[in-house]
């Protein structure tokens, strides 16, 4: 038995179809601004904290040059000074060592951070690929199709219903019903269903002549 289209609203299919739209351009909204948003942090990371870090990383080096400076200087002025006598200078000297181990840190975290965020970058890029695929492809499709189904469904409500075939003469003449005792070449009226009247008759004529008749007088 062949399969049978069971449409009960055409305004439900166009309104499924214009979801579908509004759905898709959703999708590649939020996949454009995702794909954005990774783009920005891998050059952050990679770009503008390297930059940052490498930058201050060099000032502490000088940072710290001067410290050991200053300290060579107040031990040169004062030979025969205490060493707690430069407690400054060597305050100095400790805190730009710190400085300095600080942003080796942050640029050696800066390198592992960019490393991953490639390899997770990667990832959510062929993600991001096979989801394009299915909007480009399956939904866009059924789009198009949705749109081609709509379009013959109008034509079909335009259609005219196909009209019945004449039926010939024969035809008729077989299936209609004919009065018992009637000529069916002959059409019946009204005076074939009343019986002559005897009286109101003329009488036939013959060839016999007055005197043949019965009853006259010699």
């Amino acid at each position: 038995m062949a399969e049978q289209a069971n449409v009960r609203s055409i305004d439900a299919i166009a309104d499924f179809r214009a979801a579908l739209i509004s759905y898709v351009e959703s999708v590649r909204a939020t996949a454009s601004e995702a794909k954005s948003h990774v783009q920005r942090v891998q050059h952050w990371v990679e770009e503008t904290q390297k930059l940052e870090w490498t930058r201050r990383m060099k000032k502490s080096n000088e940072q710290l040059a001067n410290a050991r400076s200053d300290l060579e200087r107040a031990k040169i002025a004062r030979p025969d000074a205490h060493p707690s006598m430069f407690t400054d200078q060597v305050r100095g000297v400790e805190r730009a060592k710190q400085k300095l181990a600080h942003c080796e840190s942050k640029l050696v975290a800066i390198s592992r951070w960019s490393r991953e965020l490639e390899r997770e970058g990667m990832l959510f890029q062929g993600s991001l690929q096979r989801l394009s695929r299915v909007v480009d492809g399956d939904i866009e499709r059924s789009v198009a199709w949705m749109a081609s189904l709509i379009d013959h469904l109008n034509a079909y409500l335009k259609t005219p219903p196909p009209r019945l075939p004449k039926a010939e003469a024969s035809d008729l003449n077989q299936t209609t019903p004919r009065r018992s005792g009637t000529d069916p070449a002959r059409p019946t009226t009204g005076e074939d269903d009343h019986e002559p009247d005897l009286e109101s008759s003329q009488a036939p004529e013959t060839d016999e002549g007055p005197d043949d008749q019965v009853g006259t007088d010699d």
